[in-house]
Order: C-alpha cells, then sequence, then structure tokens
C-alpha cells in the first residue's frame, strides 16, 4: 500500500471495519453480539471480517458468522443470526449488497440494525446505517493522482495507495425507525 512499486498505483474503497463498529457502539452502546454476514469465497469480505472479528473482540463484543457463497443462502444466513445478535456487520461484500433489500426484509421485523461502510446499500438497499467512502470523491483522488503522474510531478512508483479519510455517516432514516 505504502509503496506498490512498478507502474501501479490509485486508490482503494477500503473501508476500515472499526468504522461501523464504532458507528454501531455509538448507536447501540448496549450490544455484546454482533453478527458476521459475509460471502465466504470473497476474499476482500474475509480479510474485512477477520480485521473486524479483532476489532469487535477489542471492544467486548462476541461475533457470531454467517457465510453465504451465493445470494440463494442469504435468506438462511440472516434467520441464522436473528435472535442472536444486537446488529449486524456486512463487509464491502458484492454479493451481500446486491441482496440487501431482501435482508432487510428479515431485519427490519426483527429490530436487527444492520451496518455496512457502501452508501447504495444504506440509502436505498436496507441497511440502516453505516460510514461510507464517496466513490465520485475516491475516483477524483484518482484522477489528481493520474494527473501528477502526467504532468511528471510523481511517478507510479513511489506513489502509495490512497484512500479515503473523509468518509460520512449515512443513517437510513426509515429503517433506523
Amino acid at each position: 500500500i505504502e509503496k506498490p512499486g512498478g507502474n501501479v498505483t490509485g486508490t482503494t474503497n477500503h473501508n476500515p471495519p472499526k468504522r461501523q463498529i464504532d458507528l454501531a457502539l455509538k448507536l447501540l452502546p448496549q450490544a455484546k453480539t454482533v453478527g458476521a454476514l459475509y460471502t465466504s469465497s470473497e476474499v476482500n469480505s474475509q480479510i474485512q471480517v477477520k480485521a473486524m472479528k479483532e476489532y469487535a473482540a477489542s471492544k467486548g463484543l462476541t461475533v457470531v458468522e454467517a457465510t453465504v457463497s451465493n445470494v440463494n443462502e442469504i435468506q438462511q444466513a440472516v434467520q441464522s443470526l436473528i435472535g442472536k445478535v444486537d446488529f449486524i456487520y456486512c463487509p464491502t461484500d458484492n454479493t451481500i449488497a446486491s441482496a440487501m433489500s431482501n435482508i432487510s426484509k428479515m431485519t427490519v421485523p426483527a429490530k436487527i440494525p444492520v451496518f455496512m461502510g457502501d452508501e447504495a446499500p444504506v440509502k436505498t438497499g436496507g441497511a440502516t446505517a453505516g460510514v461510507s467512502v464517496n466513490f465520485y470523491k475516491l475516483g477524483f483522488q484518482a484522477g489528481e493522482m493520474a494527473a501528477d503522474i502526467l504532468s511528471g510531478k510523481s511517478k507510479p512508483t513511489d506513489m502509495p495507495i490512497g484512500s479515503q479519510e473523509d468518509v460520512k455517516i449515512i443513517i437510513n432514516q426509515e429503517v433506523a425507525k
């Protein structure tokens, strides 16, 4: 990340799981158990959940995992968490994000908040809240990096992979109610 080498650099939408857990604990200070809902075959999800588990443990949270390999398994995975967790953490996971409206059909009646660090599933998919990067700003940041390379100001080999520190909290008011 700090020194990618070669001709490769850019930006990443990596959103540290700490942000979602901290937001969840701010909104649900009494929470003791978090569900981790993710796709077992997505390496990015595995990495995020591993980091989330370590951070959750440092905050005294118990983690209950529910994994899926495809969208057809989501209903069973979510149902396995109902009654066992205070909230659900979802990493930046393509399968889970695409099924958020179905997930919320089970979690909203069960009054289980879902936290995800991707703006779209919170705004339109039914996740409760999240700390999200802004993909437009992230793309703009990558464009600025490209301009620096093209102008000779920087070389890709020396440019760290950029991430967005300017994140925003998004709460789906309807789902939160």
